[in-house]
């Protein structure tokens, strides 16, 4: 899918995706209900009982027609909720409590804290307060092509608490990567790859740091205390995951650097585009202060919230809420944010089948098949070479999906269960998910919303963003495990 990037005053739109063929849609969707009905007439797996087995049918084919672009990933989560009350997958007795089962994670409060916290990243957009921020970075240290790398990579890192939508953050700091790549050198071809390559690779990297910086880890945040018992606060998140995440800021840039080798090393145009464009911007607005007192009021509420008695989600509503009465947001905002209103769709539908999978003793049942695999094929190995091996299988499966936060929502479940089973302390299977969700979602061109975005500047055919990709996500995920895995080591109890 081709959608090219429209800069404007510093603001990015995306063009409107085309529609995939009548003919691309329906082929694939042939084969999914085919192989769906053919597998639903099969007896459960021994240990698997019926409902168990056709919910997991059910959702396997939810997920592949999401993958394969059906319809839009709403529109599937919409019809999979009409058929669920067709089929009575999950084995429940009446009309109401079949429909019950097919929306009843609606009113699951993470996802409300996602759909909320989509709002607020929209004011960071609309104030121009996160482009302020990344051009005030670069005035003061962007002198080389290096530094203006780690300067667009800090920002993101500044805007990812309040900011769960990754290509929203992509958005505000691509088009400045962008407009200096032309500044400094626009026949350097390297040099444009190098900056949107870095504004990609840190916009992973700064998810990996904050509970609230990406979807995926606020559905992770549920999984791991449904399927793991392990809670996760804002601030226990960032206090496992924010050091190895740093780590990824620190080392990733240069690393970029080193194999991309942009031919313009030093770039004095940068400062003095970056001081021209805040000239431009004016003084900071009300409406950018207001944003900055509620941003810092957000995160004391998410650090504090358990001694406050906040859950994190009403923490967003409260925010929302003073945007809206100051006036820095009004409701034809929060109405226009689709993408927020899109994830509460899609997020409830799949979130609830994953939720049932569990309760249905599904996941478990993979866990356990999974884990006896490996203790097979690797026997006497310790938990330790087992988590490196499950998680270098799990880096890869994100050639196979189109959303990060699908593949948790799949995946996670399962792949958490069975470093369980083979003496993977749960907390470490949680947190070495959630790393490496997010540093592989640079692989494909697909694996990420935000890649075609990035993409659409120009600078990147297909396969050389695969080749990119692969470097960003290897690198990264030895990164990632070596230093979170060292963290912990000294910040958890042996």
């Amino acid at each position: 899918m081709s959608v090219a990037p429209v800069v404007n005053g510093g603001n990015i739109q995306q063009g409107a995706p085309r529609e995939p063929l009548f003919a691309a849609r329906i082929a694939p969707l042939i084969i999914i209900l085919a192989l769906s009905a053919l597998v639903w007439q099969v007896p459960p797996p021994v240990g698997l009982e019926a409902p168990a087995f056709k919910t997991a049918i059910f959702f396997i084919a939810t997920i592949a027609a999401i993958v394969s672009k059906v319809l839009p990933t709403g529109a599937v989560a919409v019809v999979s909720i009409a058929a669920y009350t067709l089929l009575h997958p999950g084995g429940e007795v009446g009309g109401k409590n079949t429909i019950n089962a097919a929306i009843g994670n609606f009113d699951n409060a993470l996802i409300w804290l996602i759909v909320i916290a989509f709002m607020i990243a929209r004011a960071f957009t609309k104030t121009g307060l996160g482009r302020r921020i990344a051009l005030l970075l670069l005035s003061k240290f962007g002198q080389s092509s290096l530094r203006v790398a780690y300067c667009l990579g800090v920002a993101d890192y500044l805007i990812a608490p309040a900011t769960p939508s990754n290509t929203a953050r992509a958005a505000i700091v691509s088009p400045i990567a962008d407009a200096l790549a032309k500044v400094i050198n626009k026949d350097d071809k390297k040099l444009s790859q190098f900056l949107i390559s870095s504004v990609s690779a840190m916009n992973d990297a700064s998810a990996v740091g904050f509970q609230t910086g990406f979807a995926g880890n606020l559905a992770l945040v549920g999984i791991a205390s449904t399927v793991a018992g392990v809670t996760l606060t804002f601030a226990s998140w960032a206090t496992y995951l924010l050091v190895p995440s740093l780590v990824l800021l620190l080392i990733m840039p240069f690393v970029l650097y080193k194999v991309m080798s942009p031919e313009t090393k030093a770039t004095p145009e940068a400062p003095a585009f970056a001081r021209k464009e805040l000239n431009n911007m004016g003084p900071v607005t009300m409406g950018e202060w207001k944003l900055v007192v509620v941003f810092i009021a957000l995160i004391v509420m998410w650090v504090g919230g358990e001694t406050l008695g906040l859950h994190s989600a009403a923490s967003a509503f409260i925010g929302l809420s003073i945007l809206l009465l100051t006036g820095v947001l009004n409701w034809n905002d929060v109405k226009a944010e689709k993408g927020a209103w899109d994830t509460l769709i899609w997020f409830s539908v799949l979130m609830g089948l994953a939720n049932q999978l569990k309760a249905l003793g599904f996941t478990g049942w993979v866990g356990h098949q999974m884990s006896d695999f490996l203790s097979l094929h690797m026997a006497g190995a310790t938990p330790l070479l087992f988590l490196i091996a499950m998680m270098s299988l799990y880096l890869f499966t994100a050639y196979f999906f189109a959303s990060g936060t699908a593949k948790v929502v799949a995946l996670a479940p399962v792949i958490i269960g069975s470093l369980m089973s083979l003496g993977v302390t749960p907390l470490i299977a949680v947190l070495a998910v959630a790393g490496v969700t997010n540093v592989g979602c640079n692989l494909s061109t697909y694996s990420h919303a935000r890649n075609p975005l990035l993409m659409g500047y120009g600078y990147h055919t297909d396969s050389e963003w695969m080749k990119i990709g692969l470097v960003i996500s290897i690198v990264g995920y030895a990164i990632f495990m070596v230093a979170g895995l060292l963290w912990w080591r000294i910040i958890l109890p042996a």
